[in-house]
């Protein structure tokens, strides 16, 4: 899992508080979202992202022909390595940034990819993390300390075909060495 992919699942799925309204977190509807993505220390990459609603699944596919497909209800999620045409399945801890009893503060609006969308920012451990939601659950913006990690380029609402959550035909189960890293 690519650190991007990480710091976007702070932005997802998680049980929010706020004095004031609950933005969602996830999306409620199918859509196909590009990101400029922004590494310390490298150059921005773009990753697409899709989300088949019903079924709370995202797919990350990213500029090396990775993807990742997240089960938002599990916290589980399989890499897919394109270039061999294995896959393998991981389990991570549910608990996802914000952290549960997590007191968001509303701050304020934006228009990102045409959308318009409400800045919620916490405090996870040290660091200000601020969220552009638009109010059906879209992540347009994570900032993280004043430094901008993400931003969505474009956005469609469109039917997302199930298939492209799913393991593809003819791949395999990747072969990991006894206790070593995923690749």
């Amino acid at each position: 899992m690519t650190l991007v992919a990480a710091l976007l699942l702070t932005a997802a799925g998680s049980s929010l508080h706020s004095d004031e309204q609950k933005p969602l977190t996830t999306p409620t509807r199918d859509v196909d979202i590009t990101y400029q993505i922004a590494r310390p220390g490298q150059p921005a990459i773009v990753e697409r992202r899709r989300w088949l609603a019903s079924q709370q699944l995202r797919r990350v596919d990213g500029p090396d022909k990775s993807a990742t497909i997240f089960d938002q209800k599990t916290g589980g999620f399989t890499l897919l390595n394109t270039a061999n045409h294995t896959y393998r399945t991981l389990d991570t801890p549910k608990r996802m940034s914000p952290q549960k009893g997590s007191i968001l503060k509303r701050s304020g609006d934006s228009k990102i990819a045409g959308l318009n969308c409400i800045d919620w920012s916490w405090l996870d451990d040290t660091e200000l993390r601020t969220a552009c939601l638009t109010p059906d659950g879209v992540l347009l913006r994570l900032v993280i300390d004043g430094q901008t990690v993400a931003e969505a380029r474009t956005v469609l609402f469109a039917p997302q075909p199930s298939e492209l959550f799913e393991v593809a035909p003819g791949y395999e189960p990747a072969n990991a060495p006894e206790g070593g890293p995923v690749e």
